[in-house]
C-alpha cells in the first residue's frame, strides 16, 4: 500500500481523498515497509488550560468517556466507549494555542449542520473570519481552550 499526499491507495487499486483535495496525488512513501514496524497513532493529544471543563467539552462532543476512574489534572485520555475510534488525550498547557495552529483535529459526519449547532451550544465557537472555499465541506470552530477543530460534512472515514 503507497501513502498518498492527499489520500492513500487501498489495497484495490483505488484511492482514498482526504477532506477535499484539490491537486492529484503523488506517492510519497511506502507504508508496509519493514522500518514502520508496529509505529501507529494511538491518541490525538490536545493541550488545554483547563482540564475539567476541557474533559466536559470533549466528553459531551464526542460521546468519550475518561479511560482511568480518577482524573488526573495534567493529562486524560478519553476513550470511546466501544473502542471504535482513536482516543483524544487532553494535556495541561501553560498557554493557550498560537495561531497558526500547527494540527487540528477533524471530525467527520453526515449532520454537519445538527453538530455544529451541537458543539455551539456545548462551548465552541464559530470561527467565522477563516478564509472558506466557495464550495467548503467543513466548518471551523474552537474549543473552549481556543483549539481549532473541523467539522467536516462527510462520514465515510
Amino acid at each position: 500500500m503507497w501513502l498518498l499526499a492527499g489520500g492513500w491507495e487501498r489495497p484495490d487499486g483505488d484511492m482514498w481523498l482526504l477532506g477535499g483535495a484539490s491537486a492529484a496525488p503523488y506517492r510519497c512513501a511506502m507504508t508496509d515497509g519493514p522500518d514502520v514496524g508496529d509505529l501507529h497513532i494511538a491518541t490525538v493529544v490536545v493541550n488545554v488550560q483547563d482540564m475539567r471543563r476541557a474533559v466536559g467539552f470533549w466528553c459531551a462532543a464526542l460521546g468519550y468517556r475518561q479511560r482511568e476512574a480518577e482524573m488526573d489534572p495534567r493529562f486524560v485520555m478519553l476513550v470511546h466507549p466501544d473502542g471504535r475510534h482513536v482516543p483524544v488525550s487532553l494535556q495541561l498547557a501553560d498557554a493557550s494555542p498560537r495561531e497558526p495552529v500547527p494540527l487540528h483535529l477533524d471530525l467527520y459526519t453526515n449532520e454537519q449542520a445538527r453538530h455544529v449547532e451541537r458543539l455551539v451550544a456545548l462551548g465552541a465557537t464559530r470561527v467565522d473570519e477563516w478564509p472558506y472555499p466557495a464550495d467548503a465541506d467543513f466548518v471551523v470552530l474552537r474549543d473552549p481552550d481556543g483549539n481549532e477543530f473541523c467539522v467536516i460534512d462527510h462520514a465515510g472515514l
